[in-house]
């Protein structure tokens, strides 16, 4: 699971959002109220800013955080405004509760979990008078831990040296990110780490050195028995670690618990469950699926629960790599056949659903299975982990966390919750698309049918699957699937008076100042799509685009992620004035372009390769090649695979400016990197980063030349896009473009019409009806967290997937050679 994109899912909207875009109706009083005399307020996102008056700050200094609960945090405002009012302070706030319950929720993020206020004193005179008077006001007060910071006292005041005003200098990767000055006037990174690390060149304050020999006073773990020897995950909660029993050296699990951070929507936090998992692991004592707990116990404010280890691999891993299924066409040897795979498949879920019945027998409901939480055993037997929502049959209201496609439905409570995610386990052991249901039950239907089809199942199968479940399949429909549902869908949900997006889309939308523009997540993009579709675009909608990249403050220069595409975009709509600036702006911004290492991106989707082709489609024939004649000269290639990031995006632009030789090295080195042991998603038929995308750039070269290797490597890419599981419907990463790929290089066999069929069916379980027009469609979004409307993962790439002519499947690719791909020798 995306933990991004999980952060971006507020509640009360299908799409992606800002959780900072829907937060008014329950803001503070504070964020509402009339400023102070003098003083002005202003929102920063998910912040109220409030300013005293004549106030001159510096650049950068020591700020401090306070820290509060859910119930606490009304009266801490209120404490901390009047304080700060008093004495001239500038601080903000998180502008409603339901931003400060996302910030120590589970799936918050660990380095910005517990800020609720931060204040700005003015030196390191004002820093200790601050933290003195304030921490009396505050009386020790309970709240999550800032982790980045170094906690003052008892009570839930924090404090960290960092940037007052934003400075942006290089990072790591390249990238712009937020930095301070050294003592020599440099930019380096504001860093913001999970500990108390002030800058190696400052001099601490007294009373800073003081906070940190009371730290190191603090409490510990005392005669923990149990050695940590790995970290192996970590969340807002706490961390997970592996460990070894100092007393006899077997192996054991530490889980440790944050108080009041890790959040569920019940409001529970990670102690609350950690407790809850140590109760459950106690009652199932004995039970040969549930590990043993060895010890429980607090140390330096946390909670540590230790139990066996479990020796074995989740059953998302094993299914995986067992599924043929989910393997491409060519790589079905590497996983089990069908009917092998068909029946280790049932004997798992008999052991999962005898498990289950053993716990309920106990009194206990799990409340939480799904893949994840299933460990398979080297000798086949299951093991359940991660019993943190384990609670009583008798008095269970309901889940207050859930895995998204295994949660039951509102108001399912007590054995029902189990059973609605074991008939879900049945299902997404052999199809795992289990999230579609979340938004549209009886889609579990389509994906019976897709089961069925593929593996011999038992007959009677998807009448157990429905009892789980606990509902029959909904009266067939009209499909949603339909270009002219699409547009309507993308149309209705047009926000133009919003700034930072004009349709809904991915998380990423919101990662960058050109997200809710460009081509990928943004305007551009679905623009682009529904002219190729032939549907009349409002002209109130070019002008939105128009005037937000003309305004948008830290651009990309990319072809799909940046300026040079929302160029092309307004150009094809005739507004070519505004095109050429931003392209010239493009143009200028190219050499911030850079890779993680500092390297130039040379990709299509960002880098120099995009930029070609758009100074190609907008008539810049001389830019275009001497930034080919540079690509040929700096031979160092992209060492991601992929047609959009990769240097079949790169072989392309070469192709399309004339460099076919320069081109086919960068097509060999894409293909030969793809077979190295990458981790997903390179392998996976996809268009951005897999063999969708590679197929076109090796179609392009082979309507122009005669090559028995590429040609044998473009039958087996052919042969993979006609696989049956996509894990999205998306342009960039899903089944939309599988179909486009097939489209681009169809040969007109009836083997090509067939599969390009069902790769449009296949399209319809990922459909949703919208709740206000039954004849308006939205797709799920990547993750299938969301619904999203944007050409990367949305209902525009399925759009340009179903519409587009051959030679148009992605925005502003250069057409192929007319002539048809040649025959091996």
């Amino acid at each position: 699971m995306s933990l991004r994109h999980v952060a971006h899912c507020p509640p009360g909207t299908p799409f992606y959002d800002r959780p900072a875009a829907i937060t008014g109706a329950d803001a503070f009083p504070a964020a509402t109220a009339e400023a102070p005399a003098g003083w002005t307020r202003e929102p920063m996102g998910e912040w109220t800013v409030l300013t005293p008056p004549g106030l001159e700050l510096p650049g950068q200094g020591w700020k401090i955080h306070v820290s509060a609960t859910e119930r606490t945090a009304p009266e801490v405002l209120d404490i901390v405004s009047a304080y700060c009012t008093s004495r001239s302070l500038l601080f903000k706030f998180l502008t409603s509760p339901s931003m400060l319950m996302l910030r120590n929720s589970k799936y918050g993020d660990r380095g910005s979990s517990g800020k609720f206020i931060t204040l700005y004193p003015r030196d390191e005179a004002e820093l200790e008078t601050v933290l003195t008077e304030l921490d009396a006001l505050l009386e020790g007060r309970p709240g999550p831990a800032v982790l980045s910071d170094l906690r003052w006292g008892a009570g839930p005041l924090y404090l960290r040296y960092g940037g007052f005003k934003l400075k942006l200098g290089p990072g790591p990767n390249g990238a712009p990110v937020p930095c301070i000055e050294d003592p020599e006037g440099n930019l380096v990174p504001d860093v913001r780490g999970p500990s108390f690390r002030p800058p190696a060149w400052l001099e601490l304050p007294p009373c800073v050195v003081r906070a940190l020999a009371e730290r190191s006073r603090g409490g510990s773990l005392g005669d923990f028995p149990f050695k940590i020897t790995q970290a192996l995950h970590f969340s807002n909660g706490g961390g997970v670690y592996r460990a070894t029993d100092t007393r006899d050296g077997r192996e054991v699990l530490v889980k440790e618990g944050r108080p009041h951070a890790g959040l569920d929507d019940a409001g529970a936090d990670a102690v609350e469950r950690l407790r809850r998992e140590h109760d459950a692991m106690v009652a199932l004592d004995g039970l040969p699926w549930f590990p043993r707990v060895l010890d429980w116990r607090r140390g330096a404010e946390h909670w540590f629960l230790t139990r066996e280890f479990v020796d074995g691999n989740a059953l998302t891993k094993e299914t995986a790599e067992r599924n043929p299924m989910l393997h491409p066409v060519t790589a079905r040897d590497t996983a089990m056949p069908v009917a092998e795979y068909t029946a280790w498949a049932l004997d798992v879920l008999d052991r999962i659903e005898a498990a289950v019945t053993a716990m309920h027998a106990r009194g206990l409901v799990f409340g939480d299975l799904h893949p994840n939480n299933v460990l398979i055993r080297p000798d086949g037997t299951v093991a359940f982990i991660d019993l943190e929502t384990t609670l009583p049959i008798e008095g269970h209201t309901g889940q207050a966390i859930g895995a998204p496609g295994f949660c039951a439905p509102a108001g399912t409570t007590g054995t029902a919750v189990d059973r609605y995610a074991l008939g879900c386990l049945r299902l997404s052991l052999f199809l795992p698309l289990t999230p579609v249901m979340s938004f549209t039950r009886h889609r579990s239907e389509d994906l019976l049918a897709q089961i069925a089809a593929f593996f011999p199942v038992p007959e009677g199968y998807a009448d157990q699957v429905r009892a789980d479940l606990g509902h029959a399949p909904a009266p067939a429909g009209g499909p949603l699937a339909t270009p002219e549902r699409i547009a309507t869908g993308i149309l209705t949900c047009a926000t133009p008076e919003r700034t930072d997006r004009l349709f809904p889309g991915d998380a990423d939308q919101f990662l960058h100042g050109d997200g809710g523009l460009n081509i990928a997540n943004g305007a551009a993009g679905v623009l682009w799509a529904l002219r190729g579709a032939g549907i009349t675009v409002p002209e109130a909608h070019l002008d939105w685009l128009a005037d937000a990249a003309r305004a948008v403050t830290g651009p990309r220069p990319g072809l799909y992620d940046g300026l040079a595409g929302i160029a092309c975009v307004l150009h094809d709509f005739g507004r070519t004035d505004e095109a050429a600036a931003l392209l010239d702006r493009a143009h200028g911004l190219l050499p911030t372009a850079t890779l993680r290492d500092g390297s130039p991106d040379r990709s299509l989707s960002g880098g120099i390769a995009g930029l070609g082709l758009a100074l190609l489609h907008l008539g810049e024939d001389t830019a275009a090649r001497e930034l080919a004649a540079a690509l040929v000269n700096s031979p160092t290639l992209e060492e991601r695979p992929g047609l959009l990031r990769g240097a079949s995006g790169e072989a392309l632009f070469l192709l399309a400016a004339g460099r076919d030789d320069a081109a086919r090295v960068a097509l060999v080195h894409d293909l030969e990197l793809s077979r190295q042991p990458l981790p997903t998603p390179w392998h996976r038929v996809q268009l951005a980063h897999g063999g969708a995308g590679q197929a076109i750039a090796v179609h392009h070269y082979l309507a122009a030349h005669r090559d028995p290797y590429l040609t044998a490597v473009h039958d087996a890419l052919l042969t993979d896009l006609t696989s049956q599981f996509h894990p999205a419907c998306g342009l960039f990463t899903g089944r939309a473009g599988a179909l486009a790929a097939l489209s681009c290089t169809d040969d007109g066999s009836a083997a090509t019409a067939r599969a390009l069929a069902e790769l449009r069916s296949g399209l319809e379980p990922f459909a949703v009806a919208h709740e206000n027009d039954p004849y308006a469609t939205g797709f799920l979004g990547d993750h299938l967290l969301r619904l999203s409307t944007d050409l990367a993962t949305g209902s525009a790439g399925v759009l340009a997937a179903l519409t587009a002519p051959r030679t148009a499947v992605l925005p502003y690719l250069p057409a192929p050679a007319p002539a048809a791909v040649p025959a091996a020798g």
